[in-house]
């Protein structure tokens, strides 16, 4: 069996079912032995790959990962000597007896068992004694198998701001050892802040990845939208907010097999065959918002909103820009992030309101959150091209190059380059 094969299965292992194992074995172990989970899970997956490249796949995938990660740790907790209510709880070393308990860890494996220990997960990740970006951190880390580098990117801190937030938010989560419960009713809103913004930054990381040669990441897309079904269908869980932000998510998938042409270059929302556009998720996206109907809206029924707007437009031109413009408004007034001002920037240009989007783009520049964002520097060159200002359009998309692009965004970069300097030529 070729490598490229045995290795594409273990990286769709670690994306679909490394939190899975995580989430289960941290419940039979307990939460201070999660860095042990951890790394027992990633060393089956190791061994996983080298095993599969010589023996070919098992029956059963996940089942075998599931009992090596699980055997190490066992060995790990005999060897020093303690941990014994774990150890009586899931096996004891006497193998009839570890056969006995294979059952009951089995059990936790079932859809619903797993979908069960995935939610405590994530809620125990966003513990309120954990600051918020570590909580993001840690569940990207522990329940979606993210690397340091694509947490960094999506949380605007340096790699090694990233690890050390992982390590103390570990220690912190050892140190208190939560149960693995539900919190209670008024407990259960302020972890899911944290939850909803982690599974929010993980589709993001899929819809445009910043790390390889793959522009979409159609697995990240689809765990994170499986979490958040599993968030909204739980009666415990569900909320406006977290309709909203599914709702988002759909109408965002609704669009990924347009969003790459057959060479899988990234092509652009203006340029993209909309009869490829899947409309069942798009019409699912509208059951989710109208199920998201709040008097408070969030961010994510906003940004459902604008993206629902770009989904029903027939063509790019028929885009309804000044309802688009509109959100961008409210979404900007009620949360002022200057990533919100690029966005409504490049909606302004195209509806003709290059001078307004200047400004957006200019106000946006003076935030030191985006000094090194390299969007910033592409939505200038979008907006400077739009009101004929070649020279300054050519200067931004040289500026973005020079900063740390994706793959996949040079490759757009050079293809608009190219065009405004032949224009300039041409002149």
């Amino acid at each position: 069996m070729k490598q490229e094969s045995s290795n594409q299965l273990v990286e769709h292992f670690f994306r679909h079912e490394y939190g899975n194992m995580v989430s289960v074995l941290t419940r039979a172990f307990g939460v201070s032995k999660i860095g042990l989970v951890e790394d027992m899970v990633s060393s089956a997956m190791i061994e996983a790959m080298n095993s599969w490249k010589q023996n070919g796949y098992p029956e059963n995938p996940s089942g075998w990962i599931h009992r090596v990660a699980r055997n190490r740790i066992l060995d790990h907790l005999r060897r020093e000597k303690a941990h014994q209510k774990a150890i009586a709880f899931v096996g004891t070393q006497h193998p009839s007896e570890v056969d006995a308990s294979e059952g009951l860890i089995e059990g936790w494996f079932a859809e619903d068992a797993i979908a069960d220990s995935l939610l405590r997960m994530m809620l125990i990740c966003c513990h309120p004694a954990v600051d918020q970006k570590t909580q993001i951190a840690l569940t990207l880390k522990i329940l979606c198998g993210f690397s340091i580098s694509e947490i960094s990117r999506g949380l605007l801190l340096s790699q090694e701001a990233v690890k050390k937030r992982i390590q103390r938010g570990k220690k912190q989560l050892a140190e208190l050892n939560p149960f693995f419960e539900f919190p209670t009713p008024s407990q259960i809103q302020p972890r899911m802040v944290g939850v909803l913004h982690t599974l929010y930054l993980l589709f993001n990381e899929g819809y445009s990845t910043t790390a390889g040669h793959q522009s979409i990441r159609d697995d990240i897309c689809e765990e994170s939208t499986r979490l958040c079904h599993l968030i909204c269908n739980d009666a415990k869980l569900g909320s406006p907010e977290s309709n909203a932000l599914l709702a988002l998510m759909l109408f965002h998938s609704a669009r990924l097999d347009a969003r790459t042409d057959q060479l899988g270059n990234s092509v652009l929302l203006a340029d993209q065959d909309r009869s490829q556009w899947d409309q069942k998720l798009i019409q699912a996206g509208k059951y989710w918002l109208i199920k998201a109907s709040s008097p408070r809206p969030s961010r994510y029924h906003f940004e459902a909103v604008i993206s629902q707007f770009h989904c029903v437009a027939k063509t790019f031109e028929d885009t309804d820009w000044d309802n688009v413009i509109r959100f961008y408004n409210e979404l900007y007034r009620k949360f002022p992030s200057p990533v919100y001002l690029v966005n409504r920037a490049i909606a302004k240009s195209e509806a003709g309101q290059v001078e307004s989007a200047i400004e957006d783009i200019k106000l946006a520049g003076q935030s030191d959150d985006l000094k090194d964002y390299f969007l910033l520097k592409c939505a200038a060159g979008h907006v400077y091209e739009k009101a004929g200002q070649t020279k300054m359009a050519i200067d931004s998309f040289l500026a973005a190059l020079s900063a740390d692009v994706p793959i996949h965004q040079k490759e757009i970069l050079n293809r608009r380059l190219k065009r405004l300097t032949s224009k300039m030529e041409s002149v």
